[in-house]
């Protein structure tokens, strides 16, 4: 790995320039090394690529994860394919496992000429109706020509439809995805409201399985027009009962009951069920996994409303491991109307909680004398977490004396997790003077025969990243190089570069910025 030359940051063409270049003389047998050039040909490219991924894509003397990585570089980047192109791609069987290529839509948003639709049709011909149904389903999502959409609806609507109905339940489901992604067509509406009616029918006898499953599949308002609200209510609350019997079980002798992962998130998507929600997270009889499961799409729709069942659920100990669930996904975007719960753990004995907490007010930029003293205290913490968190914030408030215990951290903790914890504070409250140790840490994981990213990489990276100097930026691109951080830290370069260019960027902020 120390053989691979430094990149040097400046414009897109250079830095471009020096990749091509660079791929041209790593040897064929160097496949990490080729992955990951073509991954950031993949941030620094466009279109112009298109030849030289096809040609990679389909050179069989390539590893095959250089050549999955040229496709998916390919799809990413959007350019147009022809139609032989398109037919070569899709006549090639998965090179790596399937779950890890380019999925066939995505695949096909890449037909957009006269000749690539109808490559794109003669390939869809070739395949199931299950997987032409589920092309067809992902079109909410998913941007197709629309004369790829009118030909796929119709074969469906023909054809296709007819053979799922007699199929399985999944198949069956695979049609009412159909009608649901195009309910605004006539035919789809007229389909879906039939096939709601059938399934409120049989659920409302108590047939339940597919019917629940099938019935649920449904969005919200052609839900409730299905069974009506009582009726919705009483059969959330029978499946959440169920669920909670069958994480009781042991060893697993009790299933789940059908449609319970949707009935979870319908209990919080719907806001007439909040009262139900609410009896459930305030009930002991319900398991704790049940529980965070509501919790965790609490968190996503409502965070304030998880937030205030936490602060209340901080009397009952046995509420302490969920409360811990909403202390960190607040920590992570922690808003003011979450200082008090934040101000509650921090007084709290759970150290886990108090880390998290720290966390989120660190965030918002809490400070004053009871903070200072609060810090403190828990700067001396048994837990080591909590001590460098403490640390970071008394450094954040003027106390210097409290940085080297970061720096030792970051160099010499016995965990590599505490190790990154230490880069990512440092990353926070001293990048700039720590900017030697900062590349230091980058450059000893470049060099060790098994990179980890728990060992302060990507803390690192992302520390020089926010600083945003061009000398900052070349670290960061020889760390991707090295293989030493994530491919997040791709999407980083990307808005770097987008910023530079004057591009709206997505996800950085300013040089010097926290």
């Amino acid at each position: 790995m120390s053989s691979v030359p430094s990149l040097v940051w400046s414009s897109r063409e250079n830095i471009r320039a020096q990749l091509l270049s660079l791929l041209e003389t790593v040897p064929l047998e160097s496949v990490d090394l080729r992955v990951r050039v073509v991954r950031l040909l993949g941030v620094f490219g466009g279109p112009e690529l298109t030849p030289l991924l096809l040609e990679r894509f389909f050179d069989e003397r390539e590893g095959l994860s250089t050549r999955n990585k040229a496709l998916e570089v390919l799809v990413k980047q959007g350019a147009p394919l022809s139609g032989p192109d398109l037919t070569r791609i899709s006549e090639v069987p998965p090179l790596i496992c399937p779950c890890c290529c380019p999925s066939t839509e995505a695949l096909l948003t890449l037909a957009r000429t006269e000749d690539a639709w109808d490559a794109a049709e003669a390939v869809l011909l070739k395949c199931s109706p299950q997987l032409r149904a589920h092309v067809l389903a992902s079109t909410e999502r998913t941007r197709f020509s629309p004369r790829l959409v009118e030909w796929l609806y119709s074969r469906w609507f023909l054809y296709d439809r007819h053979p799922l109905a007699e199929g399985d339940a999944w198949d069956r489901r695979a049609n009412l995805r159909v009608a649901v992604a195009h309910r605004e067509r006539p035919e789809a509406r007229r389909l879906l409201d039939a096939w709601a009616r059938d399934a409120a029918a049989e659920v409302l006898k108590s047939q339940l399985q597919q019917s629940i499953n099938v019935l649920l599949l449904l969005p919200l308002p052609d839900l409730l027009a299905a069974v009506g609200p009582e009726a919705l209510l009483r059969l959330l609350h029978r499946i959440v009962r169920a669920e909670s019997v069958a994480q009781t079980v042991p060893y697993g002798l009790q299933q789940s009951p059908p449609g319970s992962a949707r009935a979870l998130e319908l209990l919080v998507e719907w806001r007439e069920a909040r009262p139900l929600l609410r009896s459930f997270l305030c009930d002991f009889d319900i398991p704790d996994g049940v529980r965070r499961l509501l919790l965790h799409h609490l968190v996503d729709h409502d965070p304030a409303m998880a937030v205030r069942w936490a602060l209340a659920a901080m009397r009952y100990p046995d509420n302490a491991a969920l409360v811990r669930f909403v202390l960190q996904g607040a920590a992570r975007q922690p808003a003011p109307g979450d200082r008090p719960l934040f101000l509650a753990a921090l007084q709290g004995e759970d150290a886990e909680g108090q880390g998290f907490a720290l966390e989120g007010l660190f965030a918002l930029g809490e400070s004053g004398a009871g903070w200072c003293d609060r810090l403190t205290s828990l700067v001396h913490s048994s837990d080591e977490p909590v001590r460098l968190r403490a640390a970071a914030c008394l450094v954040r408030e003027g106390q210097r004396e409290w940085l080297p215990m970061l720096r030792q951290a970051a160099l010499e903790a016995p965990e590599q997790g505490l190790r990154a914890e230490a880069v990512r504070w440092l990353g926070q409250v001293d990048a700039e003077a720590s900017r030697p140790m900062l590349k230091q840490v980058l450059s000893e994981v470049a060099t060790s025969s098994h990179p980890n990213h728990a060992s302060g990489a990507d803390e690192a990276a992302r520390a020089l990243s926010r600083q945003g100097t061009a000398e900052n930026l070349s670290a960061l691109l020889d760390a991707a190089l090295r293989g030493c951080c994530s491919p997040s830290i791709d999407r980083e370069l990307e808005d770097h570069l987008a910023r530079q260019e004057g591009r709206l960027a997505k996800g950085v902020l300013p040089p010097g910025s926290r």
